[in-house]
């Protein structure tokens, strides 16, 4: 318990060196507070925050206000920007963009 206490102390959450996760050359890594929170309220809150005055078309209740909802929809998430390049509307997310975003959801464990 000890270990998991000090782990969740160093990495902000246990989820944060999930399978396939690749620490940078200073042995980080992405997590919510570096990479997840300024990407999805660049790329992705003006339809999927919970909040967002417009949708466009965006399914109710798919939200990206949070670390636990981009996990719980992270298979979809990668799918959707990462193999197939359809999200965000408009695509064109920058190379490096697309590769932290796949290690950042291989490091929350999505």
């Amino acid at each position: 318990m000890v270990l998991v206490t000090l782990l969740s102390a160093c990495t902000g959450t246990v989820a944060d060196s999930g399978p396939g996760c690749i620490l940078d050359t200073g042995g980080g890594h992405p997590t919510w507070a570096n990479f997840g929170d300024p990407f999805f309220l660049t790329y992705c809150d003006s339809c999927h925050a919970e909040t967002s005055p417009n949708r466009f078309g965006a399914p109710d209740g798919l939200y990206f206000d949070t670390e636990a909802e981009v996990l719980t929809d992270a298979a979809a998430i990668r799918s959707a920007v990462i193999d197939n390049q359809t999200m965000p509307l408009g695509g064109g997310l920058p190379p490096e963009d697309l590769a932290t975003l796949d290690n950042y959801l291989s490091c929350i464990g999505g």
